[in-house]
C-alpha cells in the first residue's frame, strides 16, 4: 500500500511540475552571433549629432511646450538637406530625449511605450518627423527607458492589484528577508508589497528576468523601427540588474551583459544598421564590460577630461589618457564606436562649468570636434546657453528669439539664460558661438581624417594640446592653446593652415597661437 501511495505521489508530482526554465543564449553564444556586428554604416553617414530635449526646443502652436512639429519646423536650422550650402548647422543625426506619455516634464517615467506624449504631438507627427529627417540625411535616435516605468503605467497598476500576467513585469516581493536583501536601498513599499524603484518611488523598475518583459521590449523596439527610427539610446543601461535589486550573490554584471546582448542580437537581426547607444555613467574601467551589448556608449571620462583640461589651462598626457580609456572599450568590443560630448541633460552646462568664459567654451568645442568619435551637441550649447542644477535650469528653453512667444518653448521661464544671445542674432554674427559651431561641424563633416583618422600625441608643451590625426595616408596636425597667454611651439614640420580659430601665425615650422586659439594644419 505504501509503495502504491508513493507511486501515486510521484505521478501527481510529475503532473504538476513547473514548465522547464527557458534556456537563454549565454554571453558566449550571443558573442558568436554578434561577431562582425557593427555601426559602420551609421558612422559613415553621421559626422556630428545633436541632442534635443523636446519640451524645451521649439514650440509650433504657442502653447509654451516644445513639440515634434516645432522640431520639424526647425530642421532646416540643423540640416537643410542641401550639401552645397553651409548656412545650416550641418547636423547628421538627432537624439530625442523621451517622447512617450508621462506625467513629468522630462518623460523618463513612461506610461505607454507605443505612443507619443500628447504635449509633443501624435504618432502621425512622429512619422512626419522621421520622413523629414530621412529627406535631409539626418539619422533619428530616440531615448528608450527600459529600466523603469511610471507608477501609473497600466502594467504596474495591474501588477500591484494582483494581476498574475503583470505581476512578473516588475521586481515585486511580498517579503524582503535580511538574508537575501540585507541592504534594502532602492526598495519602496505599497499595499504591503515591496517593489524596486531605485530612482524614485514613482518609477518602479521592470523585471528584466521576465521572458514576457523581454518579449514586450522587443515588440517596442520593432514598433519604433517600423516608424523609421535609426537608433536607440538606452537610458541607465547598467541598472537593468541592480545589485540591491536581487538577492545577495546574484551575478548582476553577467545578467546585465546577457540582457543587452540579447536585445542587440534581436535588433541587429531586424536591421543591422540600427545604432545601439547606451548611457553607462561610470569610469571607463567599470563601464567597459557593458560594451559588448552596444555599438557605442557615451564617453564620460573624455567629457570630464576636455572640460577639466580647458578649465585648468594645461594638460598632462591628454591623448595617452584618452587612448587608454578607448582601448579599454575596444578590448571588449572591437567594433566599438565612441560617442563624445562636453556635458549633457543631467549635468551642469559646459558654459556654466567654465564660469561663463566664452573663449574657454569655444576652445572646448574646438577640442571636441577635432577628436575621434561622433560628437554630440547638447541643444543650446551652440548658443553658449548656461545652466546649473536643479535640472530645470539645465533644461531651459532654447533661445530662438528675444521675444516671449513661439517658437520659444516657454514651459519654464528663462532664469539663467535671460542674457543669452538668441539664435536669430547669432546666425548672422561671424564671431558668435553659433557661427563657430557651424564652421566646426561643416569642416569636420568634409574631413575623413577628422571623422575616421587615428590619433597620436605631439609633445609640445603642457600649456598646449597637440596631436595628429591620420587616415588613408593623409595627416592633419592639430594644436590648441590652453593658456590665457600666447604660446609658441616648434612643430618640426611645415604645412598649410586649413582651419583656425583665433590669431595664429605659422612661420616655417614655428607656430604661435594667441590665447585659446586653435589650428588645423595639413598639406
Amino acid at each position: 500500500m505504501k509503495k502504491l501511495l508513493l507511486v501515486l505521489l510521484l505521478v501527481l508530482s510529475a503532473c504538476v511540475q513547473k514548465e522547464p526554465t527557458i534556456q537563454r543564449k549565454t554571453v558566449d553564444e550571443l558573442a558568436a552571433l554578434l561577431e562582425g556586428s557593427n555601426a559602420d554604416k551609421f558612422a559613415s553617414e553621421v559626422s556630428v549629432a545633436y541632442n534635443i530635449f523636446p519640451i524645451s526646443y521649439a514650440d509650433s502652436d504657442g502653447d509654451g511646450t516644445g513639440d515634434l512639429r516645432g522640431i520639424i519646423d526647425h530642421l532646416d536650422v540643423l540640416n537643410d538637406g542641401d550639401p552645397s550650402t553651409d548656412t545650416d548647422l550641418g547636423i547628421t543625426a538627432i537624439w530625442l530625449n523621451p517622447i512617450h506619455p508621462s506625467k513629468t516634464y522630462h518623460k523618463y517615467d513612461v506610461i505607454d511605450y507605443y505612443a507619443i506624449d500628447p504635449e509633443f504631438g501624435t504618432l502621425d507627427d512622429f512619422q512626419d518627423l522621421s520622413d523629414a529627417c530621412e529627406e535631409r540625411g539626418i539619422k533619428l535616435i530616440i531615448d528608450i527607458v527600459f529600466n523603469h516605468t511610471a507608477d501609473d503605467n497600466p502594467w504596474f497598476i495591474k501588477a500591484m492589484s494582483g494581476d498574475e500576467v503583470y505581476r512578473d513585469y516588475y521586481r515585486i516581493e511580498e517579503k524582503l528577508t535580511n538574508a537575501e536583501y540585507p541592504n534594502k536601498t532602492g526598495w519602496s513599499f505599497r499595499n504591503s508589497l515591496a517593489y524596486y524603484a531605485s530612482f524614485w518611488d514613482q518609477m518602479p523598475e521592470l523585471n528584466a528576468d521576465s521572458e514576457a518583459v523581454r518579449d514586450e521590449m522587443k515588440k517596442i523596439l520593432s514598433f519604433w523601427m517600423d516608424l523609421g527610427v535609426d537608433g536607440f539610446r538606452y537610458d541607465a543601461a547598467p541598472r537593468m540588474y541592480d545589485a540591491n535589486e536581487y538577492p545577495v550573490g546574484t551575478g548582476t554584471m553577467e545578467l546585465n551583459k546577457q540582457f543587452w546582448m540579447e536585445m542587440k542580437e534581436y535588433v541587429k537581426s531586424e536591421d543591422p544598421d540600427i545604432l545601439l547607444l547606451a548611457e553607462v555613467w561610470m569610469p571607463a574601467t567599470q563601464a567597459a564590460p557593458y560594451a559588448v551589448g552596444f555599438d557605442s556608449m557615451f564617453n564620460f571620462d573624455l567629457a570630464t577630461g576636455i572640460v577639466n583640461t580647458v578649465m585648468q589651462g594645461y594638460q598632462t598626457n591628454f591623448v595617452a589618457t584618452y587612448l587608454n580609456g578607448k582601448n579599454v572599450f575596444t578590448g571588449r568590443n572591437e567594433n566599438y564606436l565612441d560617442s563624445t560630448f562636453l556635458t549633457n541633460h543631467d549635468q551642469n552646462r559646459v558654459m556654466s562649468v567654465l564660469g561663463g568664459n566664452v573663449d574657454q567654451a569655444k576652445l572646448a568645442a574646438n577640442i571636441l570636434f577635432t577628436l575621434p568619435g561622433i560628437p554630440f551637441i547638447y541643444y543650446g550649447e551652440e548658443l553658449g546657453m548656461v545652466g546649473a542644477k536643479p535640472d530645470e535650469r539645465i533644461r531651459e528653453p532654447y533661445r530662438w528669439t528675444s521675444q516671449n512667444d513661439a517658437p520659444n518653448a516657454l514651459w519654464e521661464n528663462w532664469e539663467l539664460n535671460l542674457n543669452t544671445t538668441p539664435y536669430e542674432q547669432q546666425t548672422t554674427d561671424e564671431d558668435s558661438m553659433f557661427s563657430l559651431y557651424r564652421r566646426l561641424v561643416h569642416f569636420r563633416d568634409a574631413s575623413d581624417v577628422l571623422r575616421f583618422g587615428d590619433i597620436q600625441s605631439l609633445t609640445l608643451s603642457n600649456k598646449v594640446l597637440g596631436f595628429t590625426r591620420t587616415f588613408e595616408g593623409k595627416t592633419l596636425t592639430i594644436v590648441h592653446n590652453l593658456d590665457r597667454f600666447a604660446q609658441t611651439v616648434d612643430l618640426n614640420d611645415s604645412g598649410t593652415i586649413l582651419y583656425q580659430h583665433g590669431d595664429v601665425q605659422l612661420v616655417s615650422t614655428v607656430l604661435t597661437l594667441q590665447p585659446y586659439a586653435s589650428v588645423i594644419i595639413g598639406d
